[in-house]
């Protein structure tokens, strides 16, 4: 019986004095506390599985590089994503990739897998470019921004910058 003590006896007056002294459970509290820290531990490596690898746009470049040397190795190459399609340009030469057309709900389907061929040749015409630079209408569901990113780095351009329009 926690907090239950018998009145103690004698004192003055008729008045019955209670013990203050009472113990207190704390298995619950360290139970809750445990539970706590192992969900903590595991969505911590759920964000490091699900995180993407992109560069805001101008950061990413060598320290000690000069400007001319990264103006004779790189290459631009800029992917514009919008409602209409999408529109990879690759030094002065531009490529379109028309969208599939509108589903049912009004949403935009990309041709995911025209840019991954048009990538893949973009790759094997260069193949020490690494970089791209995606920009995106405000229109475009995040979603189709993440799986234009990813057949990016399917096609082997592991450097994606990511800039607004």
């Amino acid at each position: 019986m926690g907090g239950g003590a018998m009145p103690e006896q004698g004192g003055g007056h008729g008045r019955k004095k209670k013990a203050l002294d009472a113990t207190i459970n704390v298995v619950p509290a360290i139970d809750l506390l445990s539970c706590c820290i192992s969900f903590l531990l595991f969505t911590a490596v759920w964000t490091q599985i699900s995180r993407l690898q992109v560069q805001q746009l101008g950061t990413g470049a060598p320290q000690d590089a000069t400007l001319d040397q990264l103006q004779q190795k790189a290459l631009a190459v800029t992917l514009a994503v919008g409602e209409r399609g999408m529109a990879l340009a690759v030094g002065d030469a531009t490529f379109d990739i028309p969208s599939l057309g509108r589903s049912a709900e009004g949403v935009v389907t990309q041709d995911l897998k025209a840019l991954a061929t048009r990538l893949k040749a973009v790759k094997g015409e260069y193949p020490d470019q690494a970089s791209i630079i995606v920009t995106a209408e405000d229109t475009v569901p995040y979603g189709d921004l993440v799986h234009v990113i990813d057949a990016c780095l399917a096609a082997g351009l592991a450097q994606v910058s990511v800039a607004g329009v």
